[in-house]
């Protein structure tokens, strides 16, 4: 028995006639009848009566399309999800992101993507960049966006978006009252760094940043995340380098200014790492929106 045979017996039972089926069926008539003819007889039943004037369904005709509908039906809905699945629209996508990345664009991203793809389940996973690209080499994250390359061969590192810097400090520190301030403004000023200090890391990329300012910077605390160097810097312990979009957490006392270096404003650049042996449909639909809308928002002078 042919998928076909069963479609045509569906149409043919619906309309009861043999040409509009076969026109519905974007068919000969001829085909659709020896089709019918053919399904009959491997059943070994009639399914239609025919003559001259109409065509009715037998009883066994009625009862067989009682039961192969929700069959047919079945079989046409598996087909469209199969395809839809090749094409990225179904499956999951496990997300993994360093906490200050969810004030950026991410959200955006995240809710233009679950519309553009509502059968894809998106599981998001706060995780370090450590953390992410041992789960990643895993396979237990299907991409991690990071703010810094990692060294790893088995990687691929994808850059996406440069997001400017601004320099986070409390209100009492004198800078506070500049609209926008010179790195090396920062040179008698305390820092609050960020862990992890590797020739790719933030920590490192703000120290070089200084050093080619003409200062080393006086480190006074260290933290974990551009969240809690924010708040460190809302009560005075020092001044720090976070993400513009890190102002959104609305910190009390915290003041941010742009910062420039030269006439040229630092930025922090934001990765997408994958496996590339590892690419999914629901993974390439994924990068592709991230590229479309980061190319979008792409400030015009990143260094």
């Amino acid at each position: 028995m042919k998928l076909s045979q069963i479609r045509y017996f569906v149409v043919v039972a619906e309309e009861l006639h043999f040409g509009r089926a076969a026109r519905r069926l974007h068919r000969s008539q001829p085909p659709v009848s020896r089709q019918i003819r053919l399904l009959e007889e491997e059943l070994g039943v009639e399914l239609f009566k025919r003559n001259t004037q109409s065509v009715t369904l037998t009883h066994a005709g009625k009862v067989f399309l009682r039961e192969i509908q929700p069959v047919l039906n079945t079989i046409e809905h598996a087909t469209d999800a199969a395809k839809r699945a090749a094409a990225g629209h179904i499956g999951t996508l496990s997300i993994g992101m360093t906490a200050s990345i969810m004030f950026g664009i991410l959200p955006r991203i995240l809710t233009e993507f679950r519309q553009r793809y509502p059968d894809v389940v998106v599981n998001l996973r706060l995780a370090t960049k450590a953390e992410q690209l041992a789960a990643v080499k895993e396979c237990r994250l299907s991409v991690g966006l990071v703010r810094s390359l990692s060294q790893d061969p088995d990687l691929c590192h994808e850059a996406l978006l440069d997001e400017p810097l601004e320099v986070a400090m409390g209100p009492s520190n004198p800078l506070a009252a500049k609209a926008q301030i010179q790195l090396k403004d920062l040179a008698n000023e305390g820092f609050i760094l960020y862990r992890g200090h590797s020739p790719t890391s933030v920590a490192d990329k703000i120290i070089s940043a200084c050093h080619t300012a003409g200062f080393s910077p006086r480190i006074v605390q260290e933290t974990d995340d551009m969240q809690s160097a924010a708040a460190l810097a809302a009560l005075g312990i020092g001044v720090t380098l976070i993400a513009s979009s890190l102002k959104q957490l609305g910190l009390p006392g915290l003041v941010c200014r742009p910062v420039l270096q030269g006439t040229v404003p630092l930025t922090i650049r934001l990765y997408a790492v994958y496996m590339r042996s590892e690419i999914s449909t629901e993974l390439t639909a994924f990068l592709s929106l991230v590229r479309i809308m980061c190319q979008a928002n792409q400030p015009e002078s990143p260094v």
